[in-house]
């Protein structure tokens, strides 16, 4: 996990890559498209070139969305230290987002970015879940849609876990 030590400097990486993903993009459709093998070649160099930044910016930018409401809406006044995964790049008992004071884990929180529990995200919201639920310090999970909170909660519920489930 790495460490922020300053949310304005993990800010401004995130824009940083957003600028750059969104140039990519720019570069790559300068040219008009006027037939279908051109297009697809485009279609698929602008695939090649950002599809996962696409995936991996959101998180990171909802990773520092979490940390603005648990700093708003839960935790007081207290000196919280905060690490992340912000590439979805932690081992399979790291959260994305940990909260730490006094160097004990108070926050435990997941990020999703997916917009509805279809398929393979729904199984994977279990996944995740079942992971929180066994990590230290209060759990949060985060998601981005109202479907997604609500099939969160479902699973929450059933499952009898010690989750709370935010959409921000």
């Amino acid at each position: 996990m790495k460490r922020i030590t300053s949310l304005y400097e993990a800010q401004n990486k995130v824009l940083s890559d957003i600028q750059l993903c969104i140039k990519r993009i720019h570069d790559l459709t300068q040219e008009p498209v006027e037939a279908v093998k051109e297009g697809i070649a485009t279609i698929r160099a602008i695939r090649t070139a950002v599809y996962e930044e696409l995936n991996q910016i959101q998180h990171e930018e909802m990773i520092l969305r979490a940390i603005d409401y648990l700093q708003k809406k839960t935790l007081g006044v207290g000196k919280i230290e905060w690490s992340w995964n912000p590439r979805q790049t932690g081992s399979g008992d790291e959260p994305d987002l940990v909260g730490r004071e006094n160097n004990r884990i108070k926050i435990s929180a997941e990020i999703t970015t997916s917009e509805k529990p279809i398929g393979v995200i729904d199984k994977r919201m279990r996944r995740t879940l079942d992971k929180l639920n066994k990590m230290e310090g209060s759990r949060y999970y985060f998601v981005r849609t109202t479907v997604m909170e609500s099939r969160a909660l479902t699973k929450v519920s059933n499952s009898n876990y010690t989750i709370k489930v935010r959409k921000i």
